[in-house]
């Protein structure tokens, strides 16, 4: 498996604001209402994050010696799970960030304003969610030894 690159999350970012923005000015220019961003958006993404931390922490505890009994499926797993969820807080992050950068440009209209920050709100969730993905797939990664995809060729 690939470990996480930052630079791979930030690109994603950076096209899912462009596509976002780009989205949203041609729907603004057309005279569409933007709509608010849902709550349970933040509340899904805290949610993700607290659980990439909790599969990743015993994990953790599984590699300094301290829970024998985790399965190598189940860490395997884990790490699986704690990069979907860096990736997809990458996304949420950059989607909503372009959706709140494109109303920002109408930041004197108050209803679009309330828009924008419950955009703004949602990328935090967003790096929430990719912090704490890169946080347990970190706390997943094999030290060293033998790797399968290490081998010479």
């Amino acid at each position: 498996m690939t470990p996480l690159s930052k630079t791979r999350l930030a690109i994603i970012a950076v096209v899912m604001a462009a596509v976002a923005w780009g989205i949203t000015r041609l729907g603004l220019a057309a005279g569409r209402s933007p709509l608010a961003v849902p709550w349970t958006v933040v509340v899904v993404a805290g949610a993700g994050a607290a659980l990439a931390l909790a599969f990743g922490w015993s994990v953790r505890q599984y590699r300094a010696g301290h829970n024998p009994g985790l399965s190598a499926m189940r860490a395997t797993r884990t790490a699986v799970f704690a990069q979907a969820c860096a990736y997809t807080g990458s996304i949420i992050a950059g989607a909503f960030g372009g959706y709140a950068l494109a109303l920002a440009l109408e930041w004197s209209h108050a209803p679009r304003r309330e828009v924008a920050i419950s955009a703004l709100v949602a990328v935090a969730g967003g790096l929430v969610l990719a912090v704490a993905g890169l946080v347990a797939e970190h706390w997943c990664k094999h030290d060293g030894g033998d790797r399968e995809d290490s081998a010479p060729a």
